[in-house]
């Protein structure tokens, strides 16, 4: 963090970028509306305000609070700092409030010319829904017209809370782009859109300041026994530092809180990554059709000893994450209820010849990303009580199977959801428990 004897003095040091280019803004005049943002509570969603640059040009820009760094810091002539974490116009950036003036330190110079795909979707959102949004996608030729297919079109926002493993928070919003369903996810200095292709996943990631545009696209279908290699991905799992967390989670009361744990061989991939490309199109599916006008959690989970490092591939292996999963709810106090569930994400089986394992409407579960496409939707199914008899197999021009089918044939596609019987035993598990046992270790994948 950096150090300043005065705030005056930080300001007549650095405001000296000029205004299409600056790296910091003076935004004192929103300082009350600063406040009031803040006293709603930590993160807050992007908010208009207004700042100006050395010369007093005036601009408006969005600016979103993350976390506040250590604590407050008293100033030599009494007054006080406080510093937060947080992103302007999508850019990640220090802000810096005391002595009546709230600076905001950009933590990199944005290219002019780059699209401002992040910043445009932060302001839709921020000002009303439905928005329409112009992602300045370099792959479109059309002109921009309001309402376009090249428009990324919010319809409205997915309730609920996503914790990425880094600390940043997301939220997911139901759109359409080009016409398709889509979902957005936007976290950090990030946006990413998931959308359903006939070939798997697509998805589609753009970051705050940067000309690239990231497309990938993850194979649907389901694959060969060698649960060796996850899609899209190295063999090579590059080494990540190992934590122990020790802080108290924070939790809302009473909500279905989904904890996704990455092990350590899927630590090349970030939570994000997982996120967009194996999970948004399921909690969205969740939230639409299935747990209608709930609010549901997602904290994501990397590099913790004793449990993101846990041996695996042995019959047995799920007791053991099960283990492991009891000790770390007591040590963080979260309480042993229906309302979380416990997933390990993982390259290889789970046990040999399964890509999942998990407790029939219990606590815990073991999901392979080197398997079929949809296991993660497969096992944190079972955890809210779908199972495979009423699982289906449906035709529309060819044949896909619904996220609960076992066994799955490579023949077929994926219909990316649940069957109507399996909704309503999923809706009425998420409202009531029934049959949820604490420690409860009866599996449907045996």
């Amino acid at each position: 963090m950096k150090t300043w004897t005065a705030l005056s003095t930080l300001i007549a040091m650095t405001l000296s970028a000029t205004a299409a280019n600056a790296s910091t803004w003076d935004a004192s005049t929103s300082l009350d509306r600063f406040d009031e943002q803040i006293a709603r509570g930590l993160p807050q969603p992007a908010f208009q305000i207004g700042a100006s640059d050395e010369a007093g040009v005036a601009t408006n820009a969005l600016l979103a609070v993350e976390s506040m760094l250590d604590t407050p810091v008293e100033l030599p002539d009494g007054s006080v700092m406080t510093t937060y974490t947080g992103s302007w116009n999508g850019v990640p950036a220090t802000i810096s409030r005391g002595d009546g003036q709230l600076l905001v330190d950009l933590d990199a110079v944005t290219d002019a010319n780059a699209p401002q795909a992040v910043a445009s979707f932060d302001l839709a959102v921020a000002t009303a829904l439905p928005a329409h949004v112009h992602l300045g996608e370099p792959a479109i030729a059309s002109p921009h017209v309001a309402d376009d297919n090249d428009d990324l079109v919010v319809s409205g926002e997915l309730g609920g809370d996503i914790r990425f493993a880094d600390g940043s928070h997301g939220r997911m919003y139901d759109a359409t782009w080009h016409g398709v369903p889509v979902v957005a996810t936007r976290s950090g200095n990030r946006l990413d859109i998931t959308s359903q292709s006939t070939t798997g996943i697509d998805i589609t990631g753009f970051t705050a300041g940067s000309i690239r545009v990231e497309h990938e696209n993850l194979p649907g279908g389901n694959v060969s026994n060698d649960a060796s290699v996850p899609l899209g991905a190295s063999t090579v799992a590059a080494p990540r530092p190992r934590v122990r967390r020790s802080s108290k989670i924070e939790l809302v009361p009473n909500r279905l809180t989904f904890h996704l744990m990455l092990h350590d061989d899927v630590g090349h991939l970030s939570s994000q990554h997982i996120h967009a490309g194996y999970v948004a199109w399921w909690l969205a599916d969740l939230l639409r059709n299935v747990v209608r006008g709930e609010r549901v959690d997602v904290l994501y989970s990397q590099g913790m000893r004793g449990v993101t490092d846990l041996p695996y591939q042995y019959i047995g292996s799920l007791y053991n994450w099960s283990d492991a999963v009891r000790n770390f709810a007591y040590e963080n106090r979260i309480p042993r209820t229906y309302k979380h569930k416990y997933l390990l994400i993982v390259n290889g089986m789970p046990e040999p010849g399964l890509y999942g394992r998990s407790w029939q409407k219990g606590s815990e579960g073991i999901a392979s990303i080197g398997g079929r496409y949809p296991e993660i939707a497969h096992q944190l199914g079972h955890l809210l009580g779908a199972t495979h008899a009423n699982a289906e197999v449906r035709y529309s021009g060819w044949w896909c199977e619904t996220n609960m089918i076992a066994p799955s044939l490579a023949l077929r596609s994926n219909c990316y959801g649940y069957s109507a019987a399996n909704m309503r035993l999923i809706n009425d598990y998420a409202k009531t428990g029934v049959g949820f046992v604490a420690d409860r270790r009866l599996s449907d994948d045996r």
